[in-house]
């Protein structure tokens, strides 16, 4: 389905229609919630979602962060995503950590998203030592 991910109130019943929420499932939230800013209740849509999940389900997230690269840099992200329209709220680690509030983090927690199990995929060509891709990523459990 297509909605805005502000809406769990239209979301979540339509996903129990193909979902059983009493068993657990797989909510995947990568390069989303750099789109939603605080003052678009970002941590009030994590919390509806983390909410209605059985225990034993996984949320997958990503997000862009700053703390890697320049203000000027940020600012120029920044300036293009408005131009098109959007918000773009990027998050310290810490920042984006609490949106794991209340589940258990699965090993080795919020990294850099290169740095998530690296053994299990091919290194990117071009990249140089040192240079990262300014985007934490993570998966937590519901217990």
């Amino acid at each position: 389905m297509q909605a805005d991910a502000r809406g769990t109130e239209l979301i979540l019943p339509r996903a129990g229609e193909t979902l059983d929420f009493g068993r657990p499932v797989a909510l995947s939230m990568i390069a989303l919630l750099h789109f939603l800013g605080d003052e678009d209740g970002a941590h009030t849509v994590v919390d509806r979602l983390k909410e209605v999940l059985a225990p034993g389900s996984h949320i997958t997230l990503s997000h862009v962060t700053t703390d890697f690269h320049s203000a000027e840099v940020a600012r120029g992200a920044d300036s293009r995503y408005k131009a098109g329209g959007f918000t773009l709220a990027p998050r310290s680690r810490a920042a984006f950590t609490r949106f794991c509030e209340g589940l258990e983090l699965v090993e080795p927690g919020v990294v850099l998203a290169e740095e998530w199990h690296p053994e299990l995929g091919e290194p990117m060509p071009g990249r140089e030592e040192g240079c990262t891709s300014a985007i934490y990523a993570g998966v937590a459990r519901k217990r």
